[in-house]
C-alpha cells in the first residue's frame, strides 16, 4: 500500500533539518507514490501535471530572498511512461549566515566566480571605452548629447547643448556590449530603461529627436520603454521586429538559441516575423512569443522564470540540461564541452547567479545522470 505524505509537512521539516532517513526517501519520491502504479496517463496529461508540481513547490517553499537553490530531478524519459521519476531536492537557507554547503570538494581547486557588471560602450567615432572600470561622472560628449556613468553603474544620455542636437545628433549610432560573464544597464535619450544579459549587444542612436526610436538587438535584454505615442519603441533582432508605444517587455535572441522569444510584462507589444506575416501578432501581459523561420507560436510564462537572470538567479521550470548549460556558459564565461549527450536530463529549480559555478554543477551532478569535470575555463559533461 502506498503511503499517503504531507508534503508541507514535510518539507517544513526538513527546512528545520529533522526529517529521519525515511522521511527523506518519502520526500525524494512523494510525486511518484501520489500516482498509483495501475493507473495509465496520457502524456499530456502528464505534462500539466507537471506544470502543477513546479507551481506547488514554488508556492509552498515561497520562492524569494531566503531561498537559494530548490531541486528535483525529473527524467525526461519517464514522460513516456506512468509517472514521473523524482530524485534528489534540496535547498539552502541563506538569511541566518549560516548556508549549508552542499557543494563537494572536488570542484573547489578549479572553481569558477560569477559574472558582474562588464560592458564596453562603442561611439559614433569609433572610440570604444571599457564601463567597467570608467569612473562616475561624464564620459563623453558627442553631437551635442553628454554620456555619463552615475553611481549605480548605469550609463545614461542627455542633452548636453539643444543647438547641437541637430543632424550629427540624428545620425550618430552608439552601442553597448556585454561580454561572457557581464551583465549592464544603460538608459537610453529617451529614458528608456534597459538591462542587457551576458554576451549581449544593444545599438541605438544617440538622440531619438524627430526619428522613430529602433534600436538592435543580440542576446538578451529587458526593456522598460518611455511612454511616446508620436514615436513608437522598436527592437530589432535577426528574424524578429518589436514595436510598442510604452510598456515592459523581455527579447531573448541569442544566435545559439534556435527560437526568439519576446514575453511582455506590462502594456502591449507587436511581434512580426521578418519573413512571415506583415501584420504580426500582438501580445498580452504573460504572455511569450516564440519565433523561428516564418512562424511565431504564443505561450503563457511566468515572470520569475523570464526575468530570473535581471533578478540575480537562475530559474529552471522543466529545463533540459543544454538549455542550462547555455546559459551558465554565458554568465560564467566558459565553454562546455560534452562527451556524452545529456538528453535525458531535465531539471526543476532556483538557484542564485552570485554563485560560483561549482554550486549549479554540484546541484546538477545530484541527478546522478552526468557528472562534470572543470579544466580551467572549460567545464566537460562526462557520465
Amino acid at each position: 500500500m502506498q503511503k499517503k505524505v504531507d508534503l508541507n509537512d514535510l518539507l517544513h521539516k526538513y527546512h528545520l533539518g529533522t526529517c529521519n532517513a525515511e522521511e527523506l526517501a518519502l520526500l525524494e519520491s512523494w510525486y511518484a507514490q501520489s500516482i498509483p502504479s495501475d493507473h495509465e496517463i496520457a502524456e499530456e496529461e502528464l505534462l500539466q501535471a507537471r506544470s502543477q508540481v513546479w507551481q506547488r513547490l514554488k508556492s509552498r517553499l515561497n520562492f524569494g530572498r531566503n531561498i537559494l537553490p530548490l531541486w528535483t530531478r525529473i527524467s525526461a524519459a519517464a514522460i513516456l511512461f506512468l509517472s514521473f521519476s523524482v530524485g534528489i531536492l534540496f535547498y539552502l537557507k541563506q538569511d541566518t549566515g549560516k548556508i549549508k554547503n552542499q557543494t563537494t570538494n572536488k570542484f573547489a581547486k578549479n572553481d569558477i566566480p560569477p559574472g558582474g557588471n562588464k560592458a564596453y560602450l562603442t561611439l559614433a567615432n569609433g572610440k570604444r571605452i571599457t564601463l567597467t572600470d570608467a569612473g562616475v561622472g561624464t564620459l563623453a560628449e558627442e553631437s551635442g548629447i553628454e554620456i555619463s556613468k552615475n553611481a549605480e553603474g548605469q550609463i545614461v544620455y542627455k542633452i548636453a547643448d539643444q543647438a547641437g542636437n541637430t543632424k550629427g545628433a540624428l545620425m550618430a549610432m552608439n552601442s553597448i556590449e556585454t561580454p561572457k560573464g557581464g551583465q549592464y544597464q544603460v538608459l537610453l535619450p529617451d529614458g528608456t530603461k534597459v538591462w542587457l544579459n551576458a554576451a549581449s549587444r544593444l545599438t541605438y542612436p544617440v538622440s531619438f529627436a524627430s526619428r522613430n526610436r529602433t534600436v538592435e538587438l543580440t542576446g538578451e535584454a529587458y526593456f522598460e520603454v518611455a511612454k511616446d505615442a508620436t514615436h513608437p519603441f522598436k527592437v530589432k533582432s535577426s528574424g524578429q521586429e518589436v514595436e510598442v508605444l510604452g510598456t515592459h517587455f523581455n527579447v531573448n535572441a541569442y544566435k545559439d538559441e534556435s527560437v526568439i522569444r519576446t514575453s511582455l510584462m506590462e502594456g502591449s507589444v507587436k511581434v512580426s516575423s521578418a519573413s512571415g506575416s506583415a501584420n504580426g501578432i500582438f501580445l498580452k501581459p504573460g504572455q511569450q512569443s516564440k519565433v523561428a523561420g516564418t512562424g511565431i507560436q504564443v505561450e503563457n510564462v511566468g515572470v520569475d522564470e523570464v526575468l530570473d537572470w535581471k533578478n540575480g538567479n537562475f530559474v529552471f521550470n522543466d529545463e533540459d540540461l543544454r538549455s542550462i548549460l547555455r546559459k551558465v556558459a554565458r554568465w560564467y564565461d566558459v565553454e562546455i564541452v560534452y562527451e556524452v549527450d545529456p538528453s535525458e536530463v531535465s531539471l526543476l529549480g532556483i538557484v542564485s547567479r552570485s554563485k560560483n559555478v561549482s554550486v549549479i554543477l554540484d546541484a546538477i551532478e545530484q541527478t546522478e545522470q552526468v557528472h562534470f569535470k572543470i579544466e580551467g575555463r572549460r567545464i566537460i559533461v562526462m557520465k
